[in-house]
């Protein structure tokens, strides 16, 4: 094999792995849907999510199912989450 196809075999291997990975895309779940997540928080299992207008939710099961978890709230704008 001569170097400019050794060259050329290595260019077009990483030209096929990086358009293999680029193709990852988010998976929809049973959470909340159709609005937009401003932040978001991880302890453990327990993963919030703070959005405009619809409060916090909290899924304990990786994402899977979400609930909403806005009690005691007075405004339901969420912009951003602190775990103490």
């Amino acid at each position: 094999m001569t170097r400019k196809m050794k060259k050329f075999t290595i260019v077009l291997t990483a030209l096929i792995a990086i358009a293999f990975t680029s193709n990852a895309q988010w998976q929809q779940t049973n959470g909340p849907t159709g609005g937009d997540i401003r932040s978001s928080a991880i302890s453990g299992t327990n993963i919030f999510i703070g959005t405009p207008g619809d409060g916090v939710f909290l899924s304990t099961n990786n994402g899977t199912s979400w609930t909403a978890v806005n009690t005691g709230l007075t405004n339901t704008n969420v912009y951003s989450l602190t775990l103490v």
